[in-house]
């Protein structure tokens, strides 16, 4: 290694001299077979902004003079979306042969071209992520070229380098024995990373399907995103399992977006920051929101912006996550402890990874700072989750403790219930049989005060009547308001004889004291006798009423005079609620071994509640008649009473403005 007050020298004379004293630099001597040799402080570079130079350009008098020299060991370009060149002469004066070696298997194109003392091109190799595994010269994770070099000669190398990822790597060059030596120390390193992380994994996993929670499934997701991004660093994933598929290493950023998500996620579920405080919960989402986000750079094309976002991202989330842990650790959460340390130490690393990308802090040789981060951050994070089904488990053992004391002494208070429970079940009891003896005296006494009016009201009705009949109001010479007032004191009679009559038909169906006297009656017949009953009543409101029969016989066994007030009581309200000028009609048909008589009309229609309650006693519905006509809200009641004592069944189908259908069937009888 160059020594400190030499390099303060180089330096000086770089900033004295013409650019065409930088190609006077020494030759880089191959002489040392013992050990690898980093020759990062004897390269020059030129950042290619454009991306379009050729080996030509480079060569040419105008680019050539504008290269600068590297003032650190390792190369280091930061994240940036330029190709660099690099330029170093090489030496051999030993026999051995000697690979140059970049250190690095996360660089998407090489490109090395080596040119002979008199400017002539020897070769020209390329290579990288974004070409086939089997196109390094070598098949292994780093890149290495063979200077097949003669003793005693030299030769000039350009080296070009692109990458949409952090590109810093170290340049060396050594022997065969050299690397090999090399990658036995870096694989034995990696090997127990990755050994480690496949060790959580599946131990977290076997967790998952014992104790199918999320959380594992989460956590499980999360080291297996970590893995990802780092054997793709290492150029394991592309080696071993997409060897031939070199466009999927274009997608290693989305690893880090995964990051962001599976961390917030186990996070959110770890502290259940739902339930504690909406500002904390909704404050971990906006790491869900850019995970997504740098997931979607990547996939479009934007791996530099996605690479950029997700590094600020993940040192943002880190530092929020362990607020959230000191938060939750002050109100008493035992697990945050653990959940601190780990994202404690994965901070540490990030932000030695992210400053080492930054070309600020030096570069680690056989394992990132970020790894070392990672791996302590699962072990915690095991711990954290281990001590959680701990924390879980005694308060599941206090939980079982406390319900097995609730449940003893629920068991005597319920004893203690159930002694004064029977006590008051046998008084509720014996109150319960009183009140029922005081009601079925009640509805003695009901039954007999119903009998008693029947008695006491018809016979003075039926006087009432014959009188009116006999004064022969015709013949009398009476004034026009005369005639009027006794019209309606026999109008009034006429409608409290129907009443009452009403009201005792109730009686008679609910005492069961109705008596069928079933004959085989012509449906059709029937209809056409009770359309002629009310033509005068349908007359007087200028209502066409008619019957409408199918072809063939109609035929139910039914009882006659139940039947006919059925169908008076039906006719009757759709002359009631029908304007004038309207039409009823009658249908008659059979379907199915079912004989129907529906009674429609176009009335004001019948609104959805009023139809829940259309059949109740005594139901005043919405709808009044047309013409001011009496209703006591008896008449459905009784009709459905009888329908049904008849094994019949009745239904309303109805709607507002267009009219109302009663429709009927009866079990059909053949004639």
């Amino acid at each position: 290694m160059t020594p400190f007050y030499k390099y303060c020298l180089e330096v000086l004379s770089i900033l004295l001299l013409s650019p065409l004293f930088l190609w006077s630099q020494t030759e880089i001597l191959l002489t040392d077979t013992t050990e690898l040799n980093d020759i990062g402080l004897q390269t020059y570079y030129l950042e290619d902004t454009s991306l379009g130079l050729s080996i030509e350009d480079i060569l040419t008098d105008g680019i050539h003079t504008r290269f600068k020299p590297n003032t650190q060991e390792t190369i280091n370009f930061s994240s940036t979306a330029s190709a660099y060149w690099l330029k170093f002469k090489i030496r051999k004066t030993v026999s051995d042969n000697f690979y140059l070696n970049v250190g690095s298997a996360y660089i998407d194109s090489i490109s090395l071209y080596e040119f002979d003392e008199t400017d002539h091109l020897v070769s020209t190799r390329h290579t990288g992520d974004d070409l086939p595994f089997d196109t390094r010269e070598i098949e292994v994770g780093n890149y290495l070229f063979s200077l097949d070099l003669k003793e005693d000669t030299t030769r000039t190398f350009y080296l070009r380098v692109k990458s949409d990822q952090p590109l810093f790597f170290p340049l060396r060059v050594g022997t065969l024995s050299n690397f090999a030596a090399y990658e036995h120390d870096l694989d034995f390193l990696q090997g127990i990373y990755f050994g480690f992380m496949l060790l959580i994994f599946l131990y977290n996993l076997f967790l998952y399907f014992s104790i199918r929670e999320r959380i594992y499934l989460y956590y499980i997701a999360y080291v297996f995103s970590i893995t990802w991004f780092m054997a793709s660093v290492f150029g394991y994933f592309f080696e071993y399992f997409w060897p031939n598929a070199p466009f999927l290493n274009q997608l290693v950023v989305v690893s880090s977006g995964l990051t962001m998500i599976t961390a917030t996620l186990f996070t959110q579920q770890f502290l259940d920051t739902k339930k504690s405080g909406s500002r904390l919960h909704q404050g971990s989402m906006v790491f869900l929101i850019v995970g997504f986000l740098v997931c979607a750079l990547v996939v479009l094309g934007f791996k530099i912006e996605g690479l950029k976002l997700a590094q600020g991202g993940l040192l943002l989330m880190a530092i929020y996550f362990v607020i959230l842990g000191i938060r939750f650790k002050l109100n008493g959460y035992r697990p945050a402890i653990y959940y601190l340390l780990a994202w404690g130490a994965l901070i540490i690393g990030i932000c030695f990874a992210i400053l080492e990308s930054l070309n600020l802090v030096f570069v680690m040789k056989y394992i990132n700072a970020m790894q070392i981060g990672s791996a302590l951050e699962v072990l915690l994070l095991s711990f954290a989750l281990g001590d959680r089904i701990n924390m879980y488990k005694k308060q599941k053992e206090d939980a079982q403790l406390q319900a097995l004391i609730s449940a003893k002494e629920n068991e005597r208070l319920i004893k203690e219930q159930n002694i004064i429970l029977e006590q008051k079940v046998k008084e509720r009891t014996a109150e319960v049989a009183s009140q029922n003896e005081a009601l079925v005296n009640l509805n003695k006494e009901k039954d007999m005060l119903v009998d008693m009016v029947a008695h006491d009201l018809r016979t003075p009705l039926h006087q009432m009547k014959g009188i009116i009949w006999l004064l022969d109001i015709p013949a009398m010479e009476l004034t026009k308001d005369q005639a009027m007032y006794l019209n309606e004191i026999n109008n009034s009679v006429d409608r409290l004889t129907d009443m009452v009559g009403r009201i005792l038909n109730t009686h008679a169906l609910e005492s069961n004291q109705v008596k069928l006297k079933n004959e085989t009656i012509d449906l059709v017949g029937l209809a056409d006798d009770m359309t002629r009953r009310f033509l005068l009543t349908a007359k007087d409101k200028d209502i066409h009423i008619a019957v409408k029969a199918a072809t063939g016989s109609h035929y139910a066994d039914l009882d006659k005079n139940y039947m006919i007030q059925v169908l008076e009581n039906l006719l009757s309200n759709a002359i009631k609620f029908s304007e004038r000028g309207s039409e009823i009609l009658l249908h008659v048909y059979s379907k199915n071994n079912k004989s129907y008589i529906v009674v429609e009309d176009q009335g004001p229609g019948i609104s959805e509640d009023d139809q829940k309650k259309l059949f109740g006693r005594f139901q005043r519905l919405s709808a009044q008649p047309t013409a001011g006509e009496s209703s006591i809200g008896l008449g459905l009641s009784i009709v459905k009473k009888y329908v049904d004592a008849m094994n019949g069944t009745i239904i309303c189908e109805s709607e507002l403005g267009v009219g109302t259908k009663f429709m009927m069937s009866f079990e059909s009888k053949t004639v």
